[in-house]
């Protein structure tokens, strides 16, 4: 017997989704490559902790970018987003493990030369 769970951003955002495209549990199963099940229990709220992977395969088969389910993940289970190599990896599939370690070593450059330079934010008045 199933628990009446209470929906989540993230099983709200898949319901949405799947239903402006007009398609049944069976056909997003059949395109995302997961389990109907699954994906039921994703839209109840009984499932709430995803891969990338598995964000990934829904952002593909919902035609939207996978930046949509990592912040209703993130939302939904306050678990931090996927590290940037594990982002670029699925973000970016054409680039190399190279390119996603060099990409990576910029930005702990810059995060560190705004540590030591006490610029942890932005200004007042400034967008985040």
């Amino acid at each position: 017997m199933e628990q009446n769970l209470a929906p989540t951003p993230l099983s709200e955002l898949l319901k949405r989704l799947r239903d402006e495209r007009g398609l049944s549990l069976y056909a997003l199963a059949q395109v995302s490559g997961i389990d109907r099940g699954n994906l039921r229990r994703i839209e109840t709220g009984a499932i709430s902790n995803l891969t990338p992977a598995t964000m990934q395969k829904l952002a593909d088969a919902l035609e939207v970018d996978v930046e949509d389910f990592y912040a209703a993940h993130f939302e939904t289970t306050g678990q931090p987003l996927p590290s940037l190599p594990v982002y670029f990896r699925t973000k970016h599939q054409s680039l190399s493990d190279e390119q996603i370690a060099e990409i990576d070593a910029y930005v702990r450059r810059i995060e560190e030369s705004h540590r030591m330079s006490g610029n942890l934010g932005p200004r007042n008045g400034e967008d985040e």
